[in-house]
């Protein structure tokens, strides 16, 4: 009697958690209305006002059809071609099964599929690509629930409006605008057929890549559209004779924000899972704290400022990074002068720091030892230091002592080795890799450390971490991109905002205060950057003027700003800036505050 009783609890249990599964199944399916579904566009990027500033496709931007804007001859090469019988079964088409298993027995190969328009609707719309059992039992019961909720008309109205056509496009309204440069309602029944060929193997069908192959897929499309009674014996013959042409493939140009755009599409697969094809495949909202004013101006200080440095062969280019000191939120980022998609992105790009690193790697962990102040004494004294090394002070002056003040506004380099010797490389390393700043091995125990010759790089959207830690009152915010992102189906991610206390907030307002000096005193080597903003920042310079830096903050922006050559490292390059952070940059930064 026990076992009889313990088998009916477990055949009972097993059929309340298959009807679960079957009941969580549909609920996916009725928690998405059809005018929810039809809306489905192509990705878009939203500012910090939630207003768009970018729409993400490859080639042609993403455009639902309605159903009785789609001829019935369109359809139903669709139909004729994908799933024969979409107006018998409900949703998993049991014949189509069992003659794709005999096929496939007989052939000894996987010659033939058995996913319904359906069923292939479902995994576009709640599915990964996976190939597993568990997809493809999932799979079938999504099937069933859109069957029972939607019509099939609207089932094939969504299933046209998503599936993948090649060369960067979905749905049938930019597949027909891209290949024939035409809306869906004025195709042709070979136009049609060709449409319909895509969907099993978009780049092998495409007459973007082929013409020839496109040719015959098509006539295979309208042999079966023939022999169902979609087209007559004449319509047949003339779309036989029509003759396909190889597109010409429209190239989204870049616009003003293309780099924080690139930067969002990274941002999106590194931390969110989602790939650049996921974004381009549509249905997706992005929301930043992009501020499109402050983007503005940098584009504007670029484009208006004069590089005396540019030549013929090559002009000196430009990376920036603007980051909100206390959420992390990159406000704006320009990629160089001539960033194109994709490209070399010189915001996100690593440079050597030169005397830009001095807060982070001396002074800012020699506050924090809790033994010097803004007035102690630093020895500017032409010193060796140890196996030949015996840094000099760009102005080519030294004084037997200087004040910690003195020797950041005026960017002193022996002061500043002396000091990183005395409190310890060690020491240093620390305070950097806390603020967001780890240094490579080799780097840590080199005195060379204080003036930004490092092996190691940065990149400006590091720099500008680096600086949160001043600006934030001792605490370093790890920058991101992404506010929220919606996906497809509702689902909302938000990325967790990453603090970390680098120093104290008494520490990091004697920082600013000496960092406003640099900008505010007349021998100050930010003199430059002076604006209508009340701001701190710090210049550097590398070896032969290879890198030039500026990174000031405001309490509503750390911005971060590096020229250079491309080509600097080259061992063909001969010519380099002619000025250094105090230049360029800080003069860009005076520009982009005062037109903010």
């Amino acid at each position: 009697m026990r076992k009889f009783i313990l088998a009916f609890l477990v055949v009972v249990l097993i059929v309340m958690l298959g009807v679960t599964y079957v009941l969580k199944q549909f609920q996916q399916t009725a928690d998405l209305s059809y005018s929810k579904l039809q809306s489905v566009q192509s990705t878009v990027v939203y500012d910090k006002n939630d207003r768009k500033i970018d729409e993400l496709y490859k080639t042609v931007p993403r455009q639902n059809v309605s159903s009785n804007e789609i001829p019935d001859y369109v359809k139903m090469a669709f139909v004729a071609t994908e799933d024969r019988r979409f107006y018998k079964h409900f949703g998993i088409d049991l014949q189509g099964i069992g003659r794709a298993l005999f096929t496939n027995i007989v052939t000894m190969s996987k010659a033939e599929g058995a996913s319904t328009i359906t069923q292939q609707l479902a995994r576009n719309l709640y599915l990964s690509s996976d190939k597993t059992i568990k997809r493809k039992v999932d799979e079938m019961f999504l099937s069933l629930g859109l069957e029972r909720q939607f019509t099939k008309d609207q089932i094939l109205e969504l299933y046209l409006n998503q599936i993948y056509f090649g060369s960067g496009v979905y749905g049938i309204g930019a597949a027909s605008q891209l290949y024939f440069n035409k809306p869906v309602s004025d195709l042709t029944v070979g136009e049609a057929a060709l449409l319909a060929g895509l969907p099993k193997a978009p780049s092998t069908y495409s007459p973007s890549n082929s013409t020839e192959k496109a040719t015959a897929r098509r006539n295979v499309v309208l042999k079966l559209m023939h022999d169902q009674n979609v087209i007559s014996d004449t319509q047949y013959q003339q779309a036989l004779n029509e003759r396909v042409v190889k597109p010409s493939i429209p190239v989204k140009k870049a616009n003003q924000n293309q780099a924080f755009i690139d930067y969002v599409i990274k941002e999106a697969a590194q931390q969110y899972g989602v790939s650049a094809d996921d974004l381009y495949e549509g249905g997706y909202a992005i929301y930043t704290d992009f501020d499109p004013n402050l983007q503005e101006s940098i584009n504007n200080s670029v484009a208006n400022h004069t590089f005396r440095d540019d030549d013929i062969n090559s002009k000196v280019e430009v990376g920036i990074s603007a980051v909100n000191p206390k959420t992390g939120a990159i406000s704006a980022m320009y990629g160089g002068r001539s960033y194109e998609r994709n490209g070399l992105n010189r915001a996100t790009s690593g440079y050597q720091l030169g005397s830009a690193i001095k807060p982070l790697a001396v002074y800012g962990p020699a506050l924090e030892t809790g033994d010097y102040t803004p007035t102690s004494l630093l020895s500017d004294e032409r010193q060796d230091f140890g196996g030949g090394y015996s840094p000099k002070n760009a102005n080519g002056q030294y004084q037997d002592h200087v004040t910690m003040r003195q020797a950041l506004t005026r960017s002193l380099n022996v002061p500043a080795v002396w000091l990183l010797n005395e409190i310890g490389t060690r020491t240093s390393a620390k305070f950097m890799e806390k603020a967001g700043l780890p240094l490579e091995d080799d780097d840590k125990s080199k005195l060379g450390l204080a003036l930004g010759g490092t092996t190691t790089t940065f990149s400006p959207l590091q720099l500008a971490q680096g600086y949160t830690t001043f600006a934030n009152k001792g605490i370093m915010t790890k920058p991101y991109a992404i506010r929220k992102l919606e996906m497809r189906g509702g689902a909302v991610k938000k990325p967790g905002i990453q603090t970390e206390r680098v120093m104290s907030e008494e520490n990091a307002d004697t920082m600013t205060s000496m960092l406003q000096d640099v900008i505010e005193k007349s021998y100050g080597t930010g003199v430059n950057a002076r604006s209508s903003r009340d701001a701190a920042g710090k210049t550097g310079t590398t070896n032969d003027d290879k890198d030039a830096w500026f990174v000031g903050y405001t309490d509503d922006a750390v911005v971060s700003i590096h020229a250079g050559f491309d080509n600097a490292n080259s061992t063909q390059k001969t010519k380099y800036l002619s000025g250094g952070g105090g230049q360029d940059p800080a003069t860009l930064f005076s520009s982009i505050m005062n037109n903010w």
